[in-house]
C-alpha cells in the first residue's frame, strides 16, 4: 500500500467531511427559519458527511496499520 496516497486520500476526505457539515449546518438553518420547506437540504449532506467520515476514518486506519508493519 502507498502511504503517501493514503495520506492525501485521508487530507481529501477531511476537507469533504468539514464542507459536508457545513452544508448541513445552513441546511437545518434554513430548514429551522423556514426560507425552505425540505428537510433534504440539510439530511442529503449528513449523508454525506458519513459517507466522507467513514472513509477519512478507513484511511486513517490503513495509514496507522501500515506504519505498525513497517516497526
Amino acid at each position: 500500500m502507498d502511504l503517501k496516497k493514503e495520506k492525501i486520500k485521508k487530507v481529501i476526505f477531511f476537507i469533504f467531511t468539514i464542507i459536508f457539515v457545513t452544508l448541513t449546518m445552513i441546511g437545518g438553518v434554513l430548514v429551522i427559519m423556514g426560507k425552505v420547506n425540505n428537510a433534504g437540504y440539510a439530511a442529503i449532506p449528513s449523508l454525506f458527511t458519513m459517507i466522507s467520515s467513514m472513509l477519512y476514518r478507513n484511511s486513517k486506519k490503513a495509514i496507522e496499520e501500515n506504519t505498525q508493519e513497517k516497526r
